[in-house]
């Protein structure tokens, strides 16, 4: 158990460097660009399926993200 929140402490730490230095929409543009990766080094049609769902929901998310980024940013223009 000790080994899983070793790994969770250190994926945390991770991703809150990465945070601080790109935007969240990037980060999640190239991990959906990391997950089409796996579809193509996958073996099974399931796995193949699994990551390219993946691949398309995160880049979703992150292109949602970038939209409400740049209305936030409009907002905060006109306060």
């Amino acid at each position: 158990m000790a080994t899983k929140k070793s790994q969770q402490s250190k994926l945390q730490n991770s991703i809150g460097r990465l945070s601080k230095e790109f935007k969240p929409d990037d980060i999640l543009y190239e991990l959906s660009m990391i997950y089409e990766e796996f579809s193509i080094r996958s073996t099974s049609e399931a796995e193949i399926e699994f990551w390219l769902k993946c691949s398309k929901a995160t880049k979703n998310l992150s292109g949602g993200m970038e939209k409400w980024l740049g209305e936030m940013e409009e907002e905060q223009e006109e306060e």
